[in-house]
């Protein structure tokens, strides 16, 4: 009995607790203290309180509640959406494409044109869904409408007026409104009827008097548009007086009009790559070789004449109905005839003869016509009529020895050295250099630069099945040939040579483009052959077969780099020689300015410093200063101060040199040892213009004045006494420009600008807290790693965790779907058991009925 009074008791104060005692909604607040951030609706066990050892003062506790149960939900609900989506769709080939129009298009990019497209494709693909019938219906089911009407209907009932017209505003005025509901100012109050019937009393009459209104102006456009017929007149001929009555066109209408009505540019041909170009010059090369080939052999000459020696056939039925058809001028006719002085004769004889004078004058006035016009001509103009003329010109040649030579020669002259045809114009490559110097000695210079132009264009790497080896052996041979020349070569020689070495240039330079590594790195062997000589006898200068591939160097590479393979190497090689070599005889002091020449070349862009250069110009200063035995003057090896080398240039006190005209170096110089008096003032010319023009390249350099200030020394010691004017001249020159240079005053060397001390911040002072672990002491840079590696492990930790619950959860799903396969399997099993036992009843039943089973 007590327990049972004591759950009533219980129950009685439970629903006491949940009825509530007042309508007072505070009644009812919960401490803030207690729950405060806590969901009554949150399960209790979900929640895990963080406790705390110790309790410090000012520290912020962000994680002293946690919700595992929340975030292990928020975690699965994310697998769920990410790692269940691609487990669904995991073998499925099924997706959906969006194949309109535009789709990567944002909603500001869809413009009319992309919907028209849209419209227009949605179209296509219903005709193209249609029956077969309707595929070529060209009536359109739909209807565009406008405003509720059809296009045919607005056409058929068309209202003349104007679309700009609105209707006035019908809605209730200000006034009005006022007055209606407000009272308004009047002094007698109406009713609410009696208001309203006013209102629709005046707004009908509102209305009337816009429909009259617009009657109205109807009425005066329709009239107006009958009468336009009468006012066309009267409009066309004040606009005929407007037109007369305008100002002349200026300059700038003309010029418009002119560009208006200017031709258009025309389709140009199509441009040509270089292996069509190198097939078409061998092809026009191999044309013109075959028809020279033709005319040496005669072949087309015979035919003609086999054909006129062979008699026509004329039979004795013969009216001559066709004499005047068959060409009466190629058969010879000795028909007896009388001409115009009245002599009896021949008249086709005459006649011929007569042409023949003709034909004489036209000649003659054709080769002047052609010398005038042979610079006129196009390239192709000349290509093709080039062999004719040739022809012509040998022909006339043969039936006509006598012929002048002054005119032999102007026809010679007029043909480009490209189309000599004294010469083949395919020509195969030699297979070995004697084959090649054999080749190359029976022409002269021009012929000799034509057949290298054409041995290239007949071997060019573009063409098909031709080897690419020829174009580096044609190198080789080149650079051989240019040695040979040089090697020992007479002062006619050299002249020679050095233009037909210009001549050359242009194809060496073509040979180089073609293969620029291979060209490059055959010269290279050659210079550092010559560079191993040259070592033996470094006192010793070269020869002038190396000194001339530095000039082809200069000509066919780019030495204003700063390190180039071929340039930089030879500027390092005329640096040895300039320094090393002794300079004793009128060749070396030939060749030593050779080459002061070369590399002034090779400095003209970049304005380098080459030191041998100035030393040797004031070596040359030097030995032609006349100096007494005792004397001597400070310069640099190789040069000597004192001895008979000192002065080997200086003049004596004569006035035989003073009327010599300005010369500059000669072929002769570079191959005599004997030095004359012309020789001293040449070579001392020579060098006053090549100081002057040293100096204007270091114009700009920060120490100018250090390198013009031995020159002015070296200059004021010099006597011009003997000299001639010009060479005071150029003298005087020089001397101004190293005085300029050298009075140049040299920047003082600064240290650079520091920038200003910054003031002195007070920055916090940290101080380590002290947690009773033992760490050891490291740098920042340490620490700083060590901290790296302490996250990069905690990320690969959590990396773990999360990949341990993705594949939990991915076996959680496959073993859902498994037992889901399994249930499904066992439900279509007893469903077929079911179906079978049901079947095998009807079939009993059907036995038992045939009475076949006795129970």
């Amino acid at each position: 009995m007590v327990a049972k009074g004591k759950k009533a008791s219980a129950d009685a104060v439970y629903a006491k607790k949940t009825v509530k005692s007042s309508n007072n909604p505070f009644d009812s607040t919960a401490a803030q203290s207690s729950n405060r951030g806590r969901n009554p609706n949150q399960n209790p066990f979900d929640v895990h309180v963080n406790k705390e050892k110790f309790q410090i003062l000012g520290r912020i506790c962000k994680h002293d509640r946690g919700m595992p149960g929340v975030s292990r939900a928020k975690a699965l609900q994310k697998r769920a959406q990410t790692l269940g989506q691609q487990f669904v769709v995991k073998h499925k080939t099924n997706r959906f494409r969006d194949n309109r129009i535009g789709k990567h298009l944002s909603g500001d990019q869809l413009t009319e044109s992309v919907m028209n497209a849209r419209y227009l494709a949605e179209k296509m693909s219903q005709v193209r869904s249609n029956q077969k019938a309707e595929k070529f219906n060209l009536n359109d089911d739909e209807l565009l409408t406008h405003r509720g009407q059809t296009l045919e209907e607005i056409e058929q009932y068309r209202d003349e007026r104007s679309d700009d017209e609105e209707l006035d505003d019908e809605r209730l005025d200000a006034e009005f409104t006022s007055a209606a509901h407000f009272g308004g100012d009047g002094d007698t109050a109406q009713d609410r009827q009696t208001a309203i019937d006013e209102m629709i009393v005046e707004q009908k009459r509102r209305k009337n008097e816009i429909a009259k209104e617009k009657d109205e102006v109807f009425d005066l456009t329709e009239k107006l548009d009958a009468n336009y017929k009468l006012l066309l007149p009267l409009v066309a001929k004040a606009t005929k007086d407007e037109q007369d009555a305008k100002p002349p066109p200026d300059a700038y209408d003309k010029l418009l009009k002119e560009m208006i009505f200017e031709p258009r540019g025309s389709v140009t041909d199509k441009l040509i790559n270089p292996e069509e170009l190198a097939k078409q010059e061998a092809a026009r090369l191999e044309k013109l070789e075959n028809e020279r080939l033709r005319r040496m052999r005669a072949e087309g000459e015979e035919d003609e004449e086999s054909a006129a020696a062979q008699p026509k056939h004329r039979s004795a039925d013969d009216l001559d109905d066709g004499y005047f058809m068959a060409g009466g001028d190629v058969e010879e006719d000795d028909t007896l005839a009388y001409d115009l002085d009245g002599n009896l004769g021949t008249h086709l004889n005459g006649k011929k003869e007569a042409k023949a004078e003709e034909n004489e004058e036209d000649e003659e006035g054709d080769e002047e016509e052609e010398e005038e016009d042979s610079d006129e001509e196009s390239e192709s103009e000349v290509d093709n009529l080039s062999d004719l003329k040739e022809s012509e010109s040998e022909s006339e040649a043969e039936e006509a020895p006598k012929a002048s030579k002054k005119k032999l020669k102007k026809s010679a002259d007029s043909y480009p050295a490209s189309l000599d045809t004294s010469i083949p114009f395919t020509i195969k490559m030699p297979k070995t250099y004697e084959d090649f110097t054999e080749l190359l000695s029976k022409h002269a210079a021009a012929q000799k630069a034509t057949i290298v132009e054409r041995i290239i264009k007949c071997n060019h790497p573009k063409l098909e099945g031709v080897n690419r080896e020829n174009v580096v052996k044609l190198y080789s041979f080149l650079l051989q040939y240019i040695k040979d020349l040089f090697e020992d070569a007479s002062e006619q020689d050299i002249r020679d040579h050095f233009q037909l070495l210009s001549k050359l240039m242009p194809h060496l330079y073509e040979l180089t483009q073609l293969n620029p590594e291979r060209m490059s790195n055959t010269l290279l062997e050659v210079i550092k052959e010559k560079y191993a000589e040259f070592r033996k006898n470094h006192k010793m200068y070269p020869s002038l077969d190396t000194l001339i591939y530095f000039k082809l160097v200069g000509n066919l590479y780019s030495t204003s780099d700063f390190r180039h393979p071929v340039a930089t190497p030879c500027f390092i090689f005329m640096q040895h020689i300039l320094s090393r070599a002794r300079v004793r005889t009128r060749q070396e002091i030939s060749m030593g300015l050779f080459l002061v020449t070369v590399v002034l070349e090779f400095v003209s862009q970049s304005k380098r410093l080459l030191p041998a250069v100035f030393n040797f110009l004031q070596g040359i200063v030097h030995m032609s200063i006349p100096k007494r035995d005792v004397e001597q003057l400070e310069i640099t090896p190789p040069f000597e101060r004192d001895g008979p080398l000192s002065k080997l240039l200086a003049l004596p006190a004569s006035k035989e040199c003073k009327k010599l005209e300005p010369q500059q170096l000669q072929a002769v110089d570079l191959v005599t040892q004997t030095i004359t008096s012309d020789f001293k003032v040449r070579a001392l010319d020579t060098t006053l213009l090549l100081i002057k023009e040293a100096l204007q390249l270091v114009e700009e350099h920060v120490g100018a004045s250090y390198l013009a200030q031995p020159f002015l020394r070296l200059l004021a010691r010099l006597s011009l006494d003997s000299y001639p004017d010009h060479v005071h001249l150029h003298h005087q020159e020089a001397n101004q420009l190293a005085e300029k240079l050298a009075a140049q005053k040299m920047k003082p060397l600064a240290p650079a600008e520091r920038k200003p001390k910054a003031l002195r911040l007070l920055e916090p002072r940290f101080e380590a807290v002290y947690d009773d672990k033992r760490r050891p002491k490291m740098t920042k840079d340490k620490e700083e790693r060590a901290k790296l590696l302490h996250k990069i492990k905690r990320e690969k930790k959590g990396a773990i965790r999360e990949i341990r619950r993705d594949t939990a959860f991915v076996q959680e799903l496959k073993l859902k779907e498994t037992l889901q396969s399994d249930k499904e399997r066992h439900e279509k099993v007893k469903r077929i058991y079911q179906e079978a036992s049901m079947q095998q009843g009807e079939l009993n039943e059907l036995a038992r009925a045939k009475k076949k089973k006795k129970f």
